[in-house]
């Protein structure tokens, strides 16, 4: 079985491929989508997006709109076009579950945002809060490129501290599951877990060792244990578990695949990919990055079979190698023992 690391790198190649399309839409991937929480009037909306290429050529999008109080739902369906700018203006071939007497909000916030962060991808490397003016009132879009779709979390009326549009999850779908969108319910989803009931476990006092793996080099103490376990190799801390901590090292020579050395310049890729295929479990307002050392470091909460976890990922470009560095614990204990695991991180060394 492929680690998840080397699936990734190859998705990553894949995809990366795939959106050199001249279009405004080659930021996105086939199958992209994302949920919104829309409080900007009196009533409350969730707004979904899909972006799917189609085998004529056309690119669409699939929207819902959903009453947050009704329940009642629309969905769309249509395709894009540009001006000569590369900005998506012109909306063709709308379909809507429902007869349409206006142009739908969902369409014209659409096109508001995506021509948003087209026009300002390239004044920020990974993350800015953009001011978007309109008559009376300036919108403040909090855009991190490594969130799905639109690329940012929130919108807030600048002055104000209340979000009033809100990501909520996102993901990415093949062909065979793209129906999936339509029956997933936004209420539902993405419902961080309550505090679990039980005593958080104490990480002993031990000595410390430097360990290595993959030239890297990580100061450790003697409650770790190297597990080479396949699907999971690394370092496990065991507690109330087998692992309830884990550190895993892994490395690549990126002449292995073509077209790769692009990470140099767009490390932010890889954590959005990583984020897609992780979908509904991530938390997408604990999402966070920032330059590390040789590369990027990326931290977030994600709830998997009832459980929160807390996972930071260190991606570092040495020479022709890509690093990955994962570590990932359960949320409870992380929080309980920050300097401790704060104390590791600060450990780490590329040693080659």
């Amino acid at each position: 079985m492929k680690s998840v690391f080397f699936t990734l790198v190859l998705m990553f190649a894949g995809a990366f491929a795939f959106a050199q399309a001249d279009n405004s839409l080659s930021f996105l991937n086939s199958g992209e989508y994302a949920f919104y929480l829309d409080k900007r009037g009196d009533r409350t909306f969730y707004r979904g997006y899909m972006y799917f290429p189609v085998s004529d050529g056309n690119r669409v999008l699939f929207a819902r709109s959903i009453d947050a109080q009704t329940g009642q739902q629309e969905n769309f369906m249509f395709t894009v076009n540009d001006d000569n700018n590369g900005y998506p203006t012109v909306i063709s071939d709308l379909q809507a579950s429902v007869p349409v007497t206006a142009f739908p909000q969902i369409i014209v916030d659409y096109l508001n945002f995506s021509t948003l962060y087209l026009r300002t991808r390239n004044n920020y490397q990974i993350q800015s809060l953009i001011d978007d003016p309109w008559d009376g009132f300036t919108l403040v879009f909090s855009f991190n490129k490594i969130l799905p779709f639109f690329g940012f979390y929130d919108v807030k009326l600048k002055g104000e501290n209340e979000s009033k549009y809100i990501l909520l999850y996102g993901g990415i779908l093949d062909a065979d599951s793209a129906s999936q969108f339509f029956n997933m319910n936004p209420a539902n989803m993405n419902v961080v877990p309550a505090a679990r009931d039980r005593r958080v476990p104490q990480i002993p006092v031990k000595s410390e060792k430097e360990v290595e793996q993959n030239g890297v080099s990580i100061r450790l103490d003697e409650n770790w244990q190297y597990s080479n376990n396949p699907e999971l190799p690394g370092f496990w801390l065991p507690l109330a578990t087998i692992r309830d901590s884990q550190i895993a090292i892994e490395r690549a020579n990126l002449r292995r695949f073509s077209n790769i050395n692009i990470f140099s310049s767009n490390y932010f890729m890889f954590f959005k990919y990583t984020i897609l295929n992780a979908g509904n479990t991530i938390e997408m307002n604990t999402v966070k990055i920032q330059e590390a050392g040789n590369g990027y470091q990326m931290e977030c909460y994600i709830t998997d079979s009832n459980a929160r976890n807390y996972f930071r990922t260190t991606l570092v470009l040495r020479g022709n190698d890509l690093i990955i560095i994962n570590f990932s614990t359960f949320a409870d204990i992380y929080e309980n023992n920050k300097d401790y695991y704060e104390k590791i991180f600060a450990s780490v060394r590329v040693n080659r």
